[in-house]
């Protein structure tokens, strides 16, 4: 408790610094572009992003299909699901995984589906939750499309229960987001918490120590190697490889990588 913060109500500054400082070190993965979103706002985890946007934008939002399950979840399954950038129409309101949990990595003719939506008019927003964890991802988010850019450090360290992040705009909008920010009214125990693990375990930490590892349960398993090292591939699906790199890493069985981690609202999901 020695290093805790004493002006816990502006210690969202700090925390503010420290993830954009530590997303522009990434070396492995880039975002270009960001000083273009001069709106800097703490964020409750990238769903914090995502529930901001449904309660504003409702049935206008659109994500392509097979998307993150947390759009389905949130609109009882009656999300608008897009195969194309074709079918995206005046007043829709683009939300898209970037890097794709789709792919692992780059969704294919992306920047053709950006100008697209730049001449209807749909703003995109970026949920970058995949970012940290990912490997030969470089983007540059200064299209004019773009309206927002969310990152959290769920994936890229461990931390989805902390829910802590950042969202980058263009422009402030009201909203949950800014009021948390604007009144402090933050989870700064749970920030805290990541500022010291990014000093401590710096940026593209699981490639730089556990890619042999990654690779050897892919050639032990007959999977094909992706850029996410949370998944690896066959037959062009993706299958997650937590519970064996677990195993390699620390000598544990990880049950939550398995049906057997799933909790009853999971189980009983559709």
């Amino acid at each position: 408790m020695e290093t805790y913060p004493l002006d816990v109500h502006g210690y969202v500054y700090e925390f503010l610094e420290e993830i954009d400082k530590r997303i522009h070190e990434h070396k492995y993965i880039s975002y270009r572009g960001l000083d273009k979103f001069p709106v800097r706002e703490a964020i409750l985890g990238t769903t914090h992003t995502l529930d901001e946007l449904h309660l504003r934008h409702g049935s206008d939002i659109c994500v392509f299909k097979g998307e993150y399950k947390y759009h389905l979840r949130l609109t009882d399954w009656n999300v608008q699901e897009i195969r194309s950038r074709f079918d995206i129409l005046p007043g829709n309101v683009l939300i898209v995984s970037y890097p794709s949990c789709i792919t692992g990595n780059y969704l294919p003719d992306f920047r053709e589906t950006l100008d697209h939506c730049y001449e209807l008019g749909v703003p995109v927003h970026i949920d970058g939750a995949w970012f940290g964890q990912c490997r030969n991802f470089y983007f540059d988010c200064d299209h004019p499309a773009i309206q927002s850019v969310s990152v959290s450090l769920s994936k890229a360290l461990g931390m989805g229960s902390n829910r802590i992040g950042i969202r980058y705009s263009r422009e402030k909008v009201i909203g949950p987001i800014s009021i948390m920010n604007d009144y402090q009214y933050c989870n700064v125990s749970d920030m805290w918490i990541g500022v010291e693990m990014m000093r401590k375990f710096g940026p593209d930490y699981w490639w730089r120590n556990y890619s042999k590892e990654y690779t050897k349960v892919c050639k032990d398993f007959g999977l094909e190697e992706c850029h996410s090292i949370h998944i690896a591939s066959k037959d062009d699906k993706h299958y997650g490889i937590r519970t064996p790199l677990r195993m390699l890493i620390d000598g544990m069985y990880d049950e939550r990588g398995t049906d057997r981690g799933l909790n009853d609202v999971e189980k009983s999901e559709k």
